[in-house]
């Protein structure tokens, strides 16, 4: 109840100041607010750490708690089948691009990747881990990389698949979610 009375407050400060330079696009945070406010579906998360947000479809995944480091959280189905999980760092090395932390991701072993796409400020990798459907999404932006990576049972693909584009559509990295 609190995380979602703090996310509606946030949510109402976003609406009615004008997106400033350096934040989240209009349309991307539009895009989040969409997912976000359909409350039946999807709950959200907010890292204030890091500031990034993620949707995440609460009618299969429950929150297992902030990690320690404040960097990201666990959410995972009541039968194991199904995991997301998001976290973020600090981006300070110049030198670290998208494009170098896709190819990070792709050296990842036991994993079989059978989709990847590089945009100007994410990357997309999916695939076949440990048995596993995994989607991985990374994005850069204010100096900060936050990534997610949900991962299910094959049998589940019928199921996961289409909240996948909500779960990528619902995360976003905004100044306005930090707490620094």
């Amino acid at each position: 109840m609190k995380e979602t009375t703090i996310l509606l407050a946030v949510l109402m400060l976003l609406a009615i100041s004008p997106i400033e330079a350096g934040s989240a696009s209009q349309k991307a945070m539009e895009a989040f607010e969409d997912v976000c406010l359909r409350t039946d579906e999807y709950g959200c998360y907010v890292n204030h750490k890091y500031g990034y947000a993620l949707a995440w479809p609460k009618r299969l995944l429950g929150p297992l708690g902030e990690s320690d480091a404040g960097d990201g959280q666990i959410f995972a189905s009541p039968d194991g089948l199904a995991e997301l999980r998001c976290w973020g760092s600090m981006n300070d090395a110049p030198q670290q691009t998208v494009s170098a932390a896709m190819a990070q991701a792709l050296a990842a072993p036991e994993q079989q990747v059978t989709y990847k796409h590089l945009g100007k400020d994410f990357f997309v990798l999916s695939g076949y881990a440990d048995g596993r459907i995994f989607y991985r999404r990374s994005i850069m932006a204010h100096g900060t990389q936050a990534t997610f990576e949900l991962t299910y049972e094959t049998s589940l693909k019928k199921v996961f698949d289409p909240v996948i584009r909500d779960i990528s559509t619902g995360f976003i990295i905004d100044p306005a979610f930090a707490l620094r």
